[in-house]
C-alpha cells in the first residue's frame, strides 16, 4: 500500500471514529503526519489543460527544487504561458487539505498563477474576480476534488483557517483557497476586499522586525 493510500485509509478511519463532520475530518490528519512525516506529495490534474502531476515536493525537512520548478510550470498562467514561484505555504496548505479529505481522487485544479493581464481580463469579463487577487502572487488555487461533494474542500479549508477559503457553487463548482489573511465566503458573497492591503502591511511589518 502506498504512503498516500495508507494516509487516506487512516484518515477515513479517524473520520469514522469521530463522525462524518468537518471536525472529524480535521482531527484525523494527526495520524497521517505520524505515519509519513518525512515527505509531502501532491497529486493534481488540471481540468483546463488535462495535464497531470503526482510529485513529492518536500522530503526529509526540505523542499525539492526540481519538484518546485515542475509545480510552477503545472500551475502556470495557461492564457499567457507565464510562470512564477508558487508560494510553498500554498503547497503545504493543499497537501494538508488533501490529507484531511476522505477522497482518493487527485486535486482537480482550475486556476493557479495568474498574470496581471489575465486577472484584469477575468475581472472585466466575469463576476467575483478580485482585482488584487492572490493568484497574481502565486498564493492561490481554484480547485475541486470530489465532484459529488464539491464543497468538501471549502469546509476543510475554512476549518483550518490558514488563509482565504471561498466556495463557488456555480455551473462547474469549485473552491478557492489562498494563503493570505484568513477569510471565508460563499459566492455570490465576496471575500474581504482589503485582504491584499492587510497582507502587504503585515509583510512590511515583518521586514521592519
Amino acid at each position: 500500500m502506498t504512503t498516500k493510500r495508507l494516509g487516506k485509509s487512516l484518515t477515513r478511519r479517524g473520520a469514522l471514529a469521530l463522525g462524518a463532520s468537518a471536525v472529524g475530518l480535521v482531527a484525523a490528519p494527526a495520524i497521517v503526519r505520524a505515519s509519513a512525516p518525512y515527505k509531502r506529495r501532491l497529486n493534481m490534474q488540471s481540468l483546463n489543460s488535462g495535464e497531470k502531476l503526482n510529485i513529492t515536493y518536500w522530503a526529509d525537512g526540505a523542499y525539492i527544487d526540481e519538484a518546485l520548478r515542475r509545480i510552477d510550470w503545472f500551475m502556470r498562467d495557461l492564457r499567457t504561458g507565464e510562470t512564477t514561484r508558487m508560494h510553498t505555504a500554498l503547497l503545504d496548505l493543499l497537501w494538508e487539505i488533501d490529507s484531511l479529505t476522505p477522497s482518493t481522487q487527485p486535486l482537480y485544479t482550475m486556476s493557479g498563477f495568474r498574470s496581471e493581464s489575465t486577472n484584469a481580463w477575468l475581472a472585466a469579463h466575469s463576476d467575483g474576480v478580485d482585482p488584487s487577487s492572490f493568484h497574481m502572487r502565486g498564493m492561490a488555487m481554484d480547485l475541486t476534488q470530489d465532484f459529488s461533494d464539491p464543497g468538501m474542500i471549502y469546509r476543510v479549508a475554512k476549518k483550518l483557517g490558514k488563509g482565504g477559503a471561498g466556495f463557488y457553487p456555480v455551473k462547474r463548482p469549485f473552491v478557492h483557497v489562498d494563503v493570505g489573511p484568513p477569510d471565508s465566503w460563499i459566492y455570490p458573497e465576496h471575500g474581504d476586499p482589503t485582504r491584499a492591503e492587510r497582507y502587504e502591511r503585515e509583510e512590511a511589518e515583518k521586514q521592519k522586525g
